[in-house]
């Protein structure tokens, strides 16, 4: 059969042993024979598009327990052809990345979520629909993980390659884009059925009918206020004005991790360009810092069919020669450890199925950048 069979105390374990040995491999090799023909059926199946509408809908139905069962069907037959078209991506990657143990992991979870997914009955009843939410739970918090992971499996390969090498691969990023905009697509949906059995005043599953950004700004700010703060001693003040008491309807915990990230990044630009002597984890004293650094402007602007977010900051700005760079997963100009994961953060709109953000780089004011978050809300 080609195996090695382990041996013991250096004899050849016994024939009895041996066949059932060999027998086990034969049929773990048929599962995984017949898995991998089911999500090759599956990856040949069209994707269908899901709109916030047709989300929102489910929630707002006269019969909920009907909605939820004709959602969970209609889940019941989409994630398997998301899931599969993902791990056969998985499968097919260059340069040995495929093989590296933290994708290999990353396909593990995308191959159990798929086989679990496929090995229940399309729900027709309503314990069936439990048992199927249940699922999906278990799913989410199986691939809680994945970004990080998928991260460290891009370090290792940095590491073989060199960061130049990955970072003009055109197929990994184009990868990356796929894989994470998919990725959001699909909690999206599972959040969404999950959160349905949990009602919350002002919510239709997980998406606010009446979210304040300006509120979300605020908890934005106190949070990555506390990050830069614990890693210089020191931070710049954030000043929000404009529509601070607008309402949109949006997906909260996006809208927040999107502003999170931006400020995370506008206040290290300006503690690194207005502080330089202050490092990472010095050690230095950063009494009275704070106050002699710039503020961080955020203005919010409500449009008739759309919503603005813009975060300026002095911080340096952006060389225009490295414009073209800052999409990349790749690249960074933070300072970081070995080990440390990478993490490009992509949240697309619900509403827009993308979040227009535009880098405005003012000759006039070459210190100055704002970063202008463009959000389409429905009519």
């Amino acid at each position: 059969e080609g195996h090695r069979v382990p041996r013991r105390d250096g004899r050849l374990l016994t024939m009895r042993w041996r066949l059932t040995y060999l027998a086990s491999q034969r049929g773990r090799r048929g599962f995984c024979s017949v898995v991998t023909q089911q999500i090759q059926r599956f990856c040949e199946k069209p994707q269908r598009g899901i709109t916030l509408a047709e989300m929102v809908s489910v929630g707002q139905a006269s019969d909920m327990q009907s909605a939820l069962t004709e959602n969970a069907q209609m889940l019941h037959k989409e994630l398997p052809v998301r899931l599969a078209r993902r791990i056969n991506e998985l499968q097919k990657m260059p340069y040995g990345l495929s093989e590296m143990a933290p994708v290999q992991k990353v396909r593990g979870w995308y191959v159990r979520s798929f086989n679990d997914l496929i090995s229940m009955r399309e729900p027709q009843t309503m314990e069936e629909e439990q048992a199927f939410t249940a699922c999906l739970e278990k799913i989410l918090k199986r691939h809680s993980a994945v970004v990080p992971t998928m991260a460290q499996g891009i370090m290792m390969l940095k590491e073989q390659m060199g960061d130049d090498a990955v970072r003009k691969c055109p197929f990994l990023q184009d990868f990356l884009d796929r894989f994470y905009l998919s990725r959001i697509g699909v909690r999206m949906l599972l959040s969404q059925h999950v959160a349905l059995h949990e009602p919350a005043e002002g919510f239709i599953g997980i998406l606010g009918e009446s979210v304040c950004p300006g509120d979300e700004a605020e908890a934005a700010v106190a949070h990555a206020t506390h990050v830069c703060e614990a890693r210089y001693g020191c931070c710049p003040t954030v000043e929000i004005r404009g529509d601070v008491e607008e309402r949109i309807p949006y997906v909260p915990g996006h809208l927040h991790h999107m502003l999170h990230e931006l400020l995370k990044n506008a206040m290290r630009a300006v503690v690194e360009t207005h502080a330089p002597h202050l490092r990472p984890n010095g050690g230095h004293s950063a009494e009275g810092v704070s106050d002699s650094l710039p503020p961080i402007d955020i203005t919010i602007a409500a449009g008739q069919s759309d919503f603005h977010i813009r975060i300026a900051d002095q911080g340096g700005g952006i060389p225009r020669s490295q414009i073209a760079n800052i999409w990349n997963y790749m690249y960074t100009t933070a300072e970081r450890p070995k080990e440390q994961v990478l993490k490009r953060c992509l949240i697309m709109s619900p509403l827009s199925e993308r979040v227009c953000v535009s880098v405005c780089v003012p000759t006039m004011l070459p210190c100055n950048i704002s970063f202008s978050m463009h959000m389409p809300t429905p009519s």
